[in-house]
């Protein structure tokens, strides 16, 4: 039996050239897939990858960009390492921050970095992080949080979404505040209506970054400069 999803990963290694083919297949409903071929060293590696998953979260509606490239980082890692190339990642690096420090490997072939997408923090930076900002003068705002364990974005409304978010850690631990705009619950509504084909439960929508973008702009019509 062919599983619903298929994500694969093949390194092409003739010493001086590190190509990588990645590609996904899909068997919804009948066999479908896309495939792209990287310089692991080229300078654009990173966004080029990350369009490639934004492309098949559009094309296909249960994958999700983010999980989707650090999964395909994952097994490019596993492969790397059975090359004789030691890995190491911008998230074992972050520990590190501030510290001086030098890294150093007995493998034969070198170190290789391979970034991965934290995120909590990859929502935040892409709203700016708007979250930061102060909710302590009791107006209305409409917010989002990520559940980094499913991917979910819940549309919400509240006073204050940071006490809000403390609240919904008993229920789910991964959840985060990404965004809020200070402005009526009717726009949370129209959110609502706009994604309604996107929703999985109550509040919880599977959102593309695409779709992110849309928030973006529509609350940046209806709240204007995001004053609070």
């Amino acid at each position: 039996m062919i599983e619903k999803h298929c994500f694969g990963v093949k390194l092409y290694d003739n010493e001086s050239d590190l190509i990588v083919e990645m590609f996904y297949i899909n068997n919804d409903k009948s066999l479908k897939g896309d495939i792209i071929r990287i310089d692991i060293r080229d300078q654009d590696y990173f966004q080029i990858l990350l369009r490639f998953c934004v492309s098949l979260s559009k094309e296909y509606v249960e994958v999700d960009a983010l999980d989707t490239f650090n999964t395909f980082q994952k097994h490019l890692r596993a492969l790397l390492e059975k090359r004789d190339f030691f890995t190491i990642t911008n998230l074992d690096l972050k520990r590190f921050e501030g510290k001086e420090g030098v890294l150093s490997s007995t493998a034969e072939r070198g170190i290789i970095k391979l970034d991965f997408i934290d995120k909590r923090q990859f929502y935040r930076d892409f709203f700016n992080n708007i979250y930061k900002h102060e909710v302590n003068n009791g107006k209305e705002f409409v917010y989002l949080m990520l559940n980094s364990d499913t991917s979910l974005i819940k549309i919400g409304t509240s006073r204050n979404p940071k006490y809000r978010e403390r609240t919904l850690h008993s229920q789910e631990p991964k959840v985060s505040l990404v965004a809020l705009w200070c402005c009526k619950k009717e726009v949370e509504k129209k959110l609502h209506n706009k994604f309604s084909h996107k929703r999985i439960r109550g509040e919880w929508f599977r959102l593309t970054i695409n779709e992110l973008k849309e928030i973006e702009d529509i609350m940046e019509t209806h709240c204007g400069d995001n004053s609070l």
